[in-house]
């Protein structure tokens, strides 16, 4: 496990991986805006929206989000190891529930 400091360093959203985070999340976003019926649409919408609008208000929140997950905090000592798709996965896929957690989050 990371040291407090090394952890303090990495939740800054100013890591290099913050970027890949972000493409992933437009890809996310770009999905979810052609959304038509579905759980939680009406929350999903807006956090697409207003990512769309200004993806830095979104960021910092997402990326706090992302390094919740585990396969992420096995890589601390270096993000830059994660492969495109396991920040995909992370992101984009509606198993891990980053999305939708962000949305419900922004909603309330």
């Amino acid at each position: 496990m990371a040291t407090l400091a090394q952890i303090y360093s990495i939740v800054q959203p100013s890591n290099p991986a913050v970027g890949r985070v972000m493409a992933a999340m437009f890809k996310k976003v770009w999905a979810v805006l052609d959304e038509t019926t579905g759980d939680n649409l009406a929350n999903r919408l807006a956090l697409a929206q207003a990512f769309i609008k200004n993806p830095d208000s979104v960021m910092a929140p997402l990326w706090r989000l992302f390094l919740a997950n585990s396969t992420v905090q096995n890589a601390f000592a270096d993000l830059s190891t994660l492969d495109d798709s396991d920040i995909e996965y992370i992101v984009v896929n509606d198993e891990t529930q980053v999305f939708d957690r962000l949305a419900n989050m922004e909603a309330s």
